[in-house]
């Protein structure tokens, strides 16, 4: 193929040309086939010298490109911005994390790391010859709708966000609470099913004791959490034992009894009946300050195996300690246990000193929230991943902290983990602008890097259709295998199960990849 190739070579802000010689790179470069551009620049990142790369590559007609700079995260986007100025095509420009792959691991190897990065621009130039323009596509949504899934803080502020970009609201909230929200609060309404994809999904729901068919260009998750029921062995052998909003009403009321008053994590240190719940941080550090200031005689412990009391969280532990809250690390090898013989007593061992400590108890808190049990329904109607302890998985937590791997889908609040109100309501805020942004684009971007089906090959096993974590392979008219590209997100995992390799993913066809790994290798195979 007669491709005109560009190649821009980032010095990372000197980190680059402090291990690797440029002048070596650029001269490889410009003696390889097809390259008819070689640039060598400080900072890709800033995006200063941009324009010098596109009057470049327009005078030279360039149709792709080879970058040597950062992870592509953070020269992508204005990148690809300015070479489609040019007609270039976006899934013609490879970008190769030399800081990351060579420098940073290399840096007290040069030799090494200059053979790595001149075999890494070899290979990625190899490639680029084969690459093929991909072209994407656009489908309308057929509504505006962003169905929000929970009632409480997050979701109220998730709705109130949205709703400034135009969009049509509808929180789900499974109890008959009062919500106050822009657009439509539909109480006793829970999310039982799904299928679609971001801008286009189908959502079945109940209400009451009928199901219906609800259509959404988005979705907001904020199913919170649930306090924790007091099942576990501390729960059993401590009397009067009672969870964390329970003690705070009481405190508000003036209820409370005298005496020692503990906050554990957990009813079921060990594990045994319940998992070691997430410890509802904020809320007890709140509450133990203001126990402390209303009775500054009452002895308070917080005992736990992990706080993450963090950002402003950690002025209220410094507050609470100053007050005279004494904090109780303990591993779960060595949990702590109350004698049934002596059910006011409990022993622990605190981690950091050491020391076996008795306390007599008053009142004894618990603070664990567990993840909502609506969380395994919410992911298996929209077909979307949950962490190990039974919260939704979100996406990059750099990139996209309200987000999650399936595009339109996003997650707020207590359904990732306990967190106070005010940051539940700013991560409300957060998912309900990315939700209603989503929707008021009124279309929706699909094609590039899909996979695609050889329907000569395919064997209708089924595999590809199980397998999917985006619903995008379906058994077509012809009994075959098909991709639903506007679903399909490129993940490849279709392609690698594939039992009769009739599958494969644009721009990452069996050719190319050989052809890199040879050049990489240094050898024919």
């Amino acid at each position: 193929m007669n491709a005109k190739i560009q190649v821009l070579l980032c010095k990372c802000c000197s980190e680059v040309p402090e291990l690797l010689n440029i002048a070596k790179l650029e001269k490889l470069a410009s003696e390889s086939g097809n390259v008819l551009s070689v640039m060598t620049l400080d900072a890709l990142c800033d995006g200063k010298e941009l324009a010098m790369v596109v009057a470049e590559a327009r005078i030279k007609e360039i149709d792709r490109a080879v970058v040597l700079a950062c992870q592509k995260k953070d020269v992508s986007p204005a990148l690809i911005k300015a070479y489609k100025r040019v007609g270039v095509n976006e899934h013609l420009v490879q970008i190769v994390n030399i800081r990351e792959e060579v420098v940073l691991p290399h840096a007290a190897e040069q030799e090494r790391a200059q053979a790595k990065a001149q075999t890494m621009l070899l290979s990625a130039l190899a490639r680029s010859r084969l690459l093929q323009p991909l072209e994407r596509s656009s489908e309308d949504m057929k509504t505006r709708n962003v169905v929000i899934v929970g009632g409480g803080v997050a979701g109220q502020a998730a709705a109130k966000e949205a709703a400034k970009y135009g969009v049509h609201t509808i929180i789900l909230e499974k109890t008959g609470k009062s919500v106050t929200a822009p657009g439509v609060v539909m109480p006793h309404a829970t999310l039982i099913g799904g299928k679609g994809y971001g801008g286009n999904f189908e959502l079945k729901i109940r209400v009451g004791e009928s199901l219906e068919d609800l259509g959404a260009a988005s979705v907001v998750i904020a199913s919170g959490g649930g306090w924790s029921t007091l099942k576990g062995a501390l729960a059993k052998a401590v009397r009067g034992a009672m969870p964390l909003y329970e003690f705070h009403q009481k405190l508000h009321a003036e209820q409370t009894s005298a005496g020692t008053v503990v906050f554990m994590d957990t009813p079921d240190p060990a594990g045994k009946t319940l998992k070691v719940q997430d410890y509802a941080w904020d809320e007890t550090l709140e509450t133990a300050i203001e126990l402390k200031r209303k009775h500054p005689e009452t002895a308070v412990y917080v005992i736990f195996q992990e706080m993450r009391a963090s950002g402003l969280s950690e002025l209220a532990y410094k507050e609470a300690a100053e007050l005279g809250v004494k904090f109780v690390r303990y591993d779960r090898s060595a949990t702590p246990k109350v004698d049934p013989k002596d059910p006011t007593t409990l022993s622990v061992k605190d981690l950091t000193q050491g020391d076996e400590l008795k306390i007599r108890l008053g009142t004894m808190v618990f603070a664990s929230i567990p993840a909502s049990p609506d969380n395994q329904i919410i992911a298996e109607a929209l077909r979307i991943p949950m962490s190990v302890d039974g919260a939704i998985r979100r996406g990059s937590i750099q990139r996209g902290p309200v987000s999650t791997p399936k595009p339109g889908v996003f997650v707020c609040g207590s359904a990732l983990f306990p967190k106070s109100r005010e940051v539940a309501a700013a991560e409300g805020q957060a998912a309900g602008k990315l939700a209603g942004e989503f929707a008021a684009r009124g279309s929706i971007e699909f094609g590039g890097i899909v996979a695609q089906v050889t329907q000569e090959k395919c064997s209708a096993c089924l595999t590809c259709v199980r397998t999917c974590p985006y619903e995008a392979p379906f058994i077509g008219t012809a009994s075959k295998a098909e991709i639903r590209v506007q679903a399909c997100q490129g993940c490849g995992m279709c392609v690698g199960i594939c039992p009769s390799k009739a599958i494969e993913l644009h721009n990452y066809t069996d050719d190319q990849i050989m052809t890199e790994s040879k050049t990489l290798l240094g050898g024919d195979f």
